[in-house]
């Protein structure tokens, strides 16, 4: 194993981490079937979602990266325990507990505010199943659950990348592109596996590269415009792109970031969907956007209120209680 990739810290990957928390909120803050968009508006949303688009699968390899980083040449069954035991305190009591939230959350909107509730779910959020896994209730949630379920494979990832080294990685790229068949993102957690296992000094070589990348990314970027089905390829540039955007940010503004703004972005993930919901609901209502601008204004003012209020809750909550908000987050306080 590549002994620079095993004790270097990538800072770029924390504050990588950073802009795509925010990015997922403003995703998420798409108006979609509004009335009065137009052909204008929808051009502009599309090449938003083109653009977000990355931020999940970007979650995902990221993940595997981590998990992988530091992996024995033959690891036994107790690494990936251990990896697991502390995968319920950082990942399934978070989850858990964030639809149970959710849950609350709709119950109380149904109860005393039911017009909130329309256009949302239908009746689905009462079936236990789906609140808890086939939704979740808080649908952004469906990455967390995706990932335990990457993790709870992660020896079978081991044992693809170890024996079949980037093809196998390049056999499960190809069901994805072409049948779209799940579990798709095990793909992108085996390419973080695979930079973990064997890849080079990644920020570098991303570093290095980083013009081609870019150049590549504008071609992809611009085919898939026109031919949606090939925007599933904008990903494979798109990570080394963003790791060298990031890496020139930090090098050009001193900025890094801080160990604890893992859990603001972790809380950030978890917690934001629903007061977007609301914060959406509302605006559309009193604005009640007919032009262009005025829906791009929505979409930014959603996204503005919805990150003030999460990152407002989430320090009172630090402040009041800590131990609380320390199992919400997962432990990364």
């Amino acid at each position: 194993m590549n002994e620079t990739v095993q004790n270097k810290r990538y800072d770029s990957i924390d504050l990588l981490k950073v802009f795509l928390s925010i990015a997922i909120v403003c995703r998420h803050a798409e108006l979609v079937s509004m009335a009065g968009r137009d052909q204008a508006f929808d051009y502009f949303n599309r090449m938003g979602m083109l653009f977000s688009d990355l931020m999940v699968p970007m979650f995902f390899i990221l993940s595997g990266f981590l998990f992988f980083l530091n992996v024995p040449e033959k690891p036994g069954i107790r690494f990936f325990t251990e990896k697991w035991k502390r995968r319920v305190f950082s990942l399934v009591i978070p989850y858990v507990i964030a639809n149970c939230v959710a849950f609350l959350c709709y119950w109380l909107a149904y109860r005393y505010y039911p017009s909130m509730m329309s256009g949302f779910l239908g009746e689905n959020w009462k079936n236990p199943l789906f609140v808890f896994w086939t939704g979740p209730v808080n649908l952004s949630l469906w990455f967390i659950r995706d990932l335990i379920i990457a993790v709870l494979c992660a020896p079978l990832t081991w044992l693809l990348v170890r024996y079949t080294r980037f093809w196998g990685v390049l056999a499960l790229g190809l069901v994805y592109y072409f049948l779209g068949m799940h579990p798709w993102y095990n793909f992108f957690f085996a390419i973080g596996a695979w930079a973990a296992m064997y890849g080079k000094d990644v920020k570098e070589l991303c570093v290095k590269t980083g013009p081609w990348w870019l150049l590549l990314y504008i071609c992809t970027y611009a085919s898939a415009l026109k031919f949606p089905e090939l925007h599933r390829l904008v990903i494979l540039p798109g990570f080394p792109l963003m790791i060298y955007a990031v890496t020139l940010f930090t090098e050009k503004t001193g900025i890094k970031a801080k160990p604890q703004w893992a859990a603001w972005c972790f809380f950030l993930y978890l917690y934001h969907y629903i007061p977007e919901l609301v914060f959406k609901k509302v605006l559309v209502e009193q604005i009640n956007p007919s032009t262009t601008w005025s829906l791009i204004f929505t979409l930014f003012a959603v996204s503005l209120l919805t990150l003030a209020f999460i990152t407002g809750l989430y320090f009172a909550l630090k402040k009041l209680l800590p131990r609380l908000t320390g199992v919400l987050v997962g432990g990364k306080l």
